[in-house]
């Protein structure tokens, strides 16, 4: 089983798909969907993979993401480690979830498994966003982004992705004492924000991260105009006005000629699973009975597709994969082949024992 794992991970991290570039990759998906005999398999109209495993009574979709942040790296294996952009995040975990649900049906499983690999997941959730919008709401959902072996992700923070405009007037550049200038006027807002909230690193705090500054329009001339782009995660029990309450404040204490203007790009609300859903006990006895040791029960402070059509559907959902979750989006991604096959056992039992518990 390795060998199929293995071989079917290394083509995938092979094939380079950064968000919106994932239709090679998609069909290679499709390709080994087939060969794990999986049914009706196809592209939907966002570009996502699928097929399905047919059955009755309990459905489930296992969803992992095949698109990657941009950034090409040296792919190989050496001593059994596989290293490549993707590796982590997330294409190990999205292999998982699909030698997952082919040895369940191998093993007895009767029910339907529908295998997706969405795109879009890094960038604005175009895939999910067609998963939810055009497939049938299923009983449970599994996706995959790494956990480690014994990890189950069960909560997540929100999203909230805003951009600031500032404007003022512009002044010649050897005269810079004449006035404020744009660019000065973000940089003392960022710092303030991030005095605010940077230094949180709980998952019950918020988090705020400066993700881009624009400005300038000439070498000899202060910026009149510029804008900050800032990545806000935060819990369940924080109300995203709030935040974007606060942003106001700091930016109106500067006393800009022209009031800063906040834009809202993007939002995810949080999302954390029952810890007690048959699918999490499913998935913490089968981590157990496999590795000998207790799952941990992971609350990421990151946001991910589980977010999205969990509250959307309303059902229990766990996220689960292989793989060191700190690698992620870094150049040194990497992780174990033999970990991607204990993993893909791994949803392979709790598919099984969930269908046995709900028997």
């Amino acid at each position: 089983m390795i060998d199929d794992i293995g071989k079917t991970l290394v083509h995938l991290v092979k094939t380079y798909s950064p968000t919106g570039k994932e239709k090679q990759a998609v069909s290679i998906f499709n390709s080994y969907l087939k060969k794990s005999g999986a049914a009706e398999i196809g592209t939907d109209n966002a570009g996502n993979g699928f097929g399905i495993f047919d059955g009755e009574g309990l459905s489930v979709i296992l969803c992992g993401h095949i698109d990657t942040v941009p950034g090409k790296l040296r792919v190989m294996v050496k001593d059994g480690i596989l290293y490549g952009r993707g590796a982590v995040d997330a294409k190990s975990s999205l292999v998982s979830l699909l030698y997952g649900a082919s040895i369940a049906k191998e093993s007895g499983f009767k029910g339907s498994l529908k295998v997706i690999a969405a795109i879009g997941e890094e960038g604005p959730g175009k895939g999910i966003l067609e998963v939810i919008r055009t497939q049938t709401k299923s009983d449970y959902a599994i996706f995959g982004e790494p956990s480690d072996v014994n990890g189950i992700t069960v909560g997540y923070r929100g999203r909230l992705l805003i951009d600031v405009a500032f404007q003022t007037e512009p002044f010649h550049a050897s005269a810079p004492w004449m006035g404020g200038n744009a660019v000065d006027a973000a940089i003392l807002a960022w710092s303030r924000i991030r005095d605010l909230y940077s230094g949180n690193t709980e998952f019950s705090k918020v988090s705020a991260a400066l993700t881009g500054i624009r400005g300038g329009e000439s070498d000899n001339i202060t910026p009149s105009k510029s804008r900050i782009t800032l990545d806000f995660r935060f819990p369940p029990l924080v109300d995203r006005n709030n935040i974007l309450k606060e942003v106001t404040g700091i930016c109106d204490s500067l006393n800009l000629p022209v009031p800063a203007k906040i834009k809202v790009r993007s939002e995810v609300k949080p999302y954390i699973s029952s810890t007690k859903s048959p699918l999490a006990m499913a998935f913490r006895s089968a981590v157990s009975q496999k590795t000998g040791s207790s799952a941990k029960l992971v609350f990421k402070s990151g946001s991910g597709d589980m977010n999205i059509l969990g509250n959307s559907w309303n059902i229990p959902a766990v996220t689960y994969g292989p793989g060191d979750t700190k690698l992620s989006h870094t150049n040194s991604e990497r992780i174990k082949l033999e970990d991607v096959e204990k993993s893909a056992e791994i949803v392979s039992d709790a598919l099984i024992l969930l269908e046995r518990e709900l028997q």
